[in-house]
């Protein structure tokens, strides 16, 4: 739309809605000789008779009100354009993907990232649900803007701000001889049967470093990529496994979940594509996990707004 045909429009629009000529010039400010000249302009160019003259008044035809409805939609569709516009000036490129290992993406991140996009007009988002090693193949090939995962022993994906820290639990079957307790000593686990996850995880290092270290060697009988997979072999009673604290709470009354001393908390990675700037929209939702964290604690389920 050329700038001339965009005047004739408004002008047009402000008598049609004023039903004067003289309060549309005043809206516009604009003269009434100015007007005028506008709306002859109109008719003109769109070969369409808009207004019948008389006695010194403009009296819309059956046309002009078709033509009225069709600019009204027009000059909306503008609007909006406006919006998105500035929308995606302040938010980056109006889409934002992200993908999470279970713990933190069965629940507590995408029910943050609907609110994000609720919040957010015009802004598209996806969420991706995957293994460690899947997030970080995704970030690194540039397939989501942002990851949450576990460290993984390959991946060059870039670490893009300090870890997030899951607190660890000590997830045991329900009749197990230290159910009752609240808190475990390390100690106290030698010899016991383990479920561990599995050697590609950093993870598993981090357990594995702190028995070494304390000289503490349960028996492993069973190993397995998933925390969640490791929390359904504890319910079935085969030994006990260390995770992080959200994924145990999703067996709640099937196992038992306590404090470990001393305790383990597991870092989550963030990441972010390498040799490019993470996007505004980035930056913005990964503040908000942050603040839906507790400090230093695990996250818990994030409850639903009423």
């Amino acid at each position: 739309m050329t700038p001339r045909r965009y005047h004739q429009l408004q002008a047009f629009t402000a008598v049609m809605q004023l039903n004067s000529v003289s309060r549309a010039a005043e809206s516009l400010f604009l003269t009434q000789p100015a007007v005028t000249k506008l709306l002859r302009a109109l008719e003109e160019e769109t070969g369409l008779g808009l207004f019948d003259r008389r006695r010194r008044r403009l009296v819309p035809t059956h046309e002009a009100r078709r033509f009225e409805q069709e600019v009204a939609r027009l000059f909306a569709a503008a609007r909006q354009v406006d919006r998105l516009a500035s929308n995606m000036r302040g938010a980056g490129l109006g889409e934002l993907r992200v993908a999470a290992m279970p713990s933190l993406g069965i629940a507590f991140v995408p029910r943050l990232l609907a609110r994000f996009a609720r919040d957010s007009e015009g802004l598209r988002v996806a969420m991706t649900v995957a293994s460690s090693l899947e997030v970080h193949e995704l970030v690194q090939s540039g397939q989501v803007d942002l990851g949450f995962a576990n460290a993984v022993s390959a991946g060059s994906a870039m670490v893009a701000a300090p870890p997030i820290p899951l607190a660890g639990v000590l997830v045991l079957p329900p009749r197990h001889r230290l159910a009752r307790r609240r808190v475990v000593e390390l100690r106290e686990l030698a010899g016991e049967p383990q479920v561990s996850l599995g050697r590609q995880y950093r993870l598993r290092d981090l357990v594995d470093e702190t028995f070494d270290r304390h000289g503490i060697a349960p028996v492993s009988v069973a190993e397995t990529q998933s925390a969640a997979a490791a929390c359904e072999m504890v319910a079935e009673g085969l030994g006990f496994t260390i995770v992080d604290a959200v994924t145990a709470q999703r067996y709640a009354g099937r196992a038992t979940a306590v404090a470990l001393r001393p305790a383990i908390d597991f870092p989550v990675q963030v990441l972010a594509p390498p040799e490019r700037p993470m996007s505004v929209l980035a930056a913005q939702f990964l503040g908000m996990v942050r603040s839906a964290l507790p400090d230093g604690e695990a996250p818990r389920a994030v409850p639903a707004k009423r």
